[in-house]
C-alpha cells in the first residue's frame, strides 16, 4: 500500500510541477479560428475570399456607378439630365410591360394607377403628389409634368424630388429607365 501511495504522490508531483512551466504554450484550443480570426483591411485584397470591398457584390445596385446616366443630384444636374439624357430602351411592348409592372411595385402607392397622384399613401407630407399629365407650369424645369423629359423623370427616381425620396438603392438602372419609358408613353399622355 505504501508503494502505491508513493507512486501516486510521485505522479501527482510531476503533474503539478509540469503545470507551472510558464505561459509560452497556450495549450489546446478547441476552435482556434474563433480565438484568432484573421483581420481584413476594408478596402484591401484578402486571400480568404479573393474579393475586396471595391467591387460590388453581383446582383446588387452599385451606388454612383451608372453606365447611362452621369449627372449629380443637384438642380443643375436635374436640368442637364432633362436636356441631354436619353432613354436607352426602345419603346416596345415588352419594355412597356416591364415598366408598368415596376411602376406598380415602386410608384403606384403614391402616384396612383393612372399617375394622378391618387395612390393609397395618405399622409400630410405626401398629400400633394404631382399629377403626371397636369399642365401646371410651376415645376423645376419650367415645364408642366406632361412635358417632362426622360432625364427629368430618371433623375427624380434616382435622387428623389421634394417629398419623394431617392429610389436608387431599390431600383437598378435598367428598371428606372423602363419606369421612365412607361411614365412617358402611358401616363403623361392620358390627359392629352
Amino acid at each position: 500500500m505504501n508503494k502505491l501511495l508513493l507512486k501516486l504522490a510521485f505522479i501527482s508531483g510531476v503533474v503539478f510541477l509540469s503545470s507551472c512551466g510558464g505561459d509560452s504554450d497556450p495549450g489546446y484550443e478547441f476552435m482556434p479560428n474563433m480565438y484568432r480570426s484573421p483581420s481584413l483591411e476594408t478596402y484591401g485584397e484578402n486571400t480568404i475570399t479573393g474579393m475586396n470591398a471595391l467591387q460590388p457584390v453581383e446582383g446588387t445596385v452599385a451606388r454612383g456607378h451608372l453606365s447611362t446616366f452621369n449627372y449629380d443630384g443637384t438642380l443643375d444636374g436635374y436640368l442637364a439630365a432633362g436636356n441631354s439624357a436619353v432613354n436607352p430602351f426602345e419603346n416596345n411592348e415588352k419594355n412597356l410591360a416591364d415598366g408598368k409592372a415596376l411602376y406598380g411595385m415602386f410608384c403606384e402607392h403614391c402616384h396612383g394607377a393612372t399617375g394622378a397622384g391618387d395612390g393609397t399613401i395618405t399622409h400630410a407630407i405626401y398629400s400633394a403628389v404631382p399629377h403626371y399629365n397636369d399642365a401646371k407650369l410651376n415645376r423645376r424645369p419650367g415645364v408642366p409634368m406632361n412635358e417632362l423629359k426622360a432625364g427629368h423623370i430618371f433623375h427624380a427616381i434616382t435622387y428623389g424630388l421634394n417629398a419623394m425620396g431617392p429610389h436608387a438603392t431599390q431600383i437598378n438602372e435598367d428598371e428606372r429607365w423602363k419606369i421612365t419609358l412607361y411614365v412617358q408613353e402611358e401616363l403623361q399622355n392620358l390627359g392629352k
